[in-house]
């Protein structure tokens, strides 16, 4: 009998360990297509036959050139990955050249974007998800004010829609060529919107989806026009007094002259209101190419070494012809140098470009110093290096391993497989903690500032606690729950990244910088964060490991796995209120207040509260093994509200981690919610099986 039932024990754990490795698999499936989604449009690179692929040299000349964003100095690298990241949604795009197909990187394309407009305007940059943002583009959408600023017809319109819907798909990539006829009305809609309703994450999809078009498209023509000052020729009318018609169409020589010009219009005619149309015409193209050059484009250091902020050029250029010309002769040679390499790039090539952008890069890390060109070149070799992919997919291949050791537990190919897979994690882990600490290196803080700060620390942090528990334990439960923490610690910052597209190194708000209260408040409630999601993660295995018949009804097994859950929100607690009383002083300090009911700080008091209730009641013999585990996985819940639910509430003093949009956590909330119905039903009737039957007892008197 009993070799009967354990023999039916064994095929029942056979079933539910395929049916566990489908059921993983088709998560991390979805998950990982979750994460590309915004990178899969189309399959068939674009056509561009006059594109001349950038040479290395030219790439390697820009890489470091520093670049002034975001608060901070950066390599010209970093500023092109987010800029892209912003305009394509990847970091890369794929076109072919006469046949052949090309692989282009974010400093390819920004490189083409300043100094080739042409060609970057053939590129397929703007991702649209939904074409319908299109199609809603019609005039009688708009404000007569708008559409008179716009200055494009109805009929324009529909006819460039029908043209977009003919030749692109429903969701694609669109070049700028391909959305000029509707770019006008595009950035009026954008702007109306805007002043409608200022804050995103009050706005509906659509609405959304057009305003970041039309930011998108608005980023592009400033990119594309920003250089214009050293690139388009000065346009030269007849009449114009030609001194030397060769340096006369470059601005550095009208920037140099331009004193002595305005003096002598001013002799000539005191009014201006009679001077002759080759001056005015001038005038209008130098101050047009000062415009474009005048918006938030920061490629100059500052020529006071007291002043931070730098300038972008077309402002420089106003001051110094409007009569302060304090650095006008460093200024005008910025200009020439950069003038140069426009030439040598359309008349020589780009070996001769690379050259003259080095030459112009040794003049700007000469003034910027040797301290900051080193953090530049740290920044350069922290993007090549890729930490977080590479541990991303490091950690795929160790998971698949477990995955297969978990099909046929107890033998010697499993072990191979937990062996390599453990040492997987151990490197991915290695390469994850490299990459925090390079970023706090660049970044002169804390590895904690942000929502995606957190996330790669919640995974770095999550697969050491579980390696040490599992060299404790030593059942390859907390192995294969740290490698599925990581990986999915990689897939969500990959894809927040991708959504955010922003470059989450640059400088905190005010209230957040203090690295001393970073380095202990917010580092040790995220880390409580982690120890709640690895508490849910061991209770999920246990609820599956139960339902599936996994776990062949070893009570050993259940019991260490009840014992490791409950030594995890023990050690969620730990963290948790040591965290939140941190955090209670820092608002103090900060805000005057200890405690305000902040959503942040109650969702920091919520996870002490549950992890609190759980404690009491498995000390109190409320709940035992089934219910320890079902709380343990619906404290998650909780974990969630509080790390990321909080931040798109629109509301209270922590709003440096807003996002737009709480899609993912609802996902995520059903998913917990799920497994805890599931551990509900399971545990009835295991109990239902368990309660003894009454015994039937024959009643005499009754017969």
């Amino acid at each position: 009998m009993q070799d009967s039932l354990k023999q039916n024990r064994k095929k029942l754990s056979t079933l539910g360990r395929w049916a566990a490795f489908f059921l993983v698999l088709t998560f991390i499936g979805g998950f990982g297509l979750l994460t590309l989604r915004k990178n899969i449009v189309s399959e068939t690179p674009a056509e561009i036959s006059s594109y001349k692929v950038w040479k290395e040299e030219a790439i390697s000349a820009s890489s470091n050139l520093g670049v002034q964003d975001g608060g901070r100095v950066k390599p010209f690298s970093t500023w092109a990955a987010f800029t892209m990241l912003n305009l394509h949604g990847s970091r890369s795009m794929t076109i072919t050249v006469n046949g052949e197909k090309h692989r282009l990187g974010p400093e390819e394309v920004l490189l083409d974007c300043l100094f080739r407009p042409a060609l970057a305007r053939e590129l397929p940059l703007f991702r649209i998800d939904d074409q319908t943002v299109i199609t809603s583009l019609v005039a009688g959408g708009l404000s007569a004010e708008a559409k008179q600023h716009s200055n494009v017809t109805s009929e324009q319109i529909h006819a460039a829609i029908e043209k977009l819907k003919n030749e692109k798909d429903r969701r694609d990539r669109y070049s700028f060529n391909d959305l000029q006829d509707i770019a006008p009305i595009l950035l009026a809609k954008g702007q109306e919107l805007r002043e409608k309703q200022p804050n995103k994450a009050m706005m509906t999809a659509d609405t959304r989806h057009t305003v970041d078009l039309a930011e998108n498209v608005w980023l592009f023509m400033q990119l594309m026009l920003h250089m214009d000052f050293a690139r388009a020729d000065v346009e030269i009318k007849e009449g114009t007094p030609a001194i030397d018609k060769q340096n006369m169409r470059r601005m550095s020589y009208w920037v140099r002259a331009f004193p002595m010009l305005a003096q002598a219009v001013r002799q000539m005619d005191p009014s201006g209101q009679g001077m002759p149309l080759h001056l005015r015409d001038l005038f209008g193209d130098l101050e047009t190419k000062m415009r474009r050059a005048s918006e938030n484009i920061r490629i100059v250091p500052s020529y006071d070494e007291a002043v931070e902020e730098w300038t972008p050029m077309g402002k420089r250029i106003e001051r110094v012809v409007s009569g302060d010309r304090t650095h006008a002769d460093a200024l005008i040679e910025d200009i020439k140098m950069l003038e140069d390499a426009c030439i040598a790039l359309e008349d020589h090539g780009q070996i001769k470009f690379a050259e003259a952008l080095g030459g112009w890069k040794e003049s700007l890390h000469t003034r910027l110093g040797s301290e900051r060109v080193a953090m530049l070149d740290t920044e350069v070799k922290y993007n090549k290096m890729n930490y977080f992919f590479r541990a991303l997919v490091i950690f795929i291949i160790a998971f698949v391993l477990i995955m297969f050791g978990w099909l046929a537990p107890r033998t010697f190919g499993a072990r191979i497989c937990n062996w390599i897979a453990a040492a997987l994690g151990v490197i991915a882990l290695l390469l994850m903690v490299v990459g925090i600490t390079h970023r706090c290196i660049i970044m002169d803080r804390s590895p904690v500032g942000n929502l995606y700060d957190t996330i790669i620390f919640i995974g770095s942090t999550g697969v050491f606690v579980l390696l040490l528990v599992e060299l404790m334990t030593k059942r390859a439960v907390a192995l294969g729950l740290s490698i599925f923490m990581g990986m999915a610690c990689m897939f969500l910052a990959r894809r927040y990244e991708i959504g955010d597209g922003k470059d989450h190194m640059d400088p905190l708000v005010a209230v957040l910088k203090s690295n001393f209260w970073l380095s202990t408040h917010v580092v040790t409630v995220v880390i409580g964060y982690m120890g709640g999601l690895a508490a849910a993660g061991l209770s999920a295995i246990y609820i599956f490991a139960r339902v599936l018949g996994i776990d062949e009804g070893d009570k050993n097994f259940r019991r260490a796995m009840t014992r490791i859950a409950y030594g995890m929100v023990c050690f969620t607690l730990f963290f948790s209120l040591i965290g939140t009383v941190l955090g209670g002083i820092w608002a103090n300090d900060s805000w005057g207040r200890f405690w305000g009911w902040d959503p942040k700080e109650n969702g920091a008091l919520m996870i002490v509260l549950w992890c609190l209730a759980v404690l009491h009641a498995r000390l109190a013999g409320y709940i035992r093994e089934w219910g320890i585990h079902i709380v343990g996985v619906f404290g998650a819940n909780i974990v969630a509200f509080s790390w990321w639910h909080v931040n798109s509430l629109s509301t209270g003093l922590h709003s440096y981690g807003f996002i737009d949009g709480i899609g993912f956590v609802w996902v995520f909330y059903g998913l917990m919610t799920g497994i805890c119905v599931l551990g509900l039903v399971a545990s009835f009737i295991t109990n239902r099986r368990r309660s003894p039957k009454p015994k039937l007892t024959e009643d005499k008197s009754a017969a």
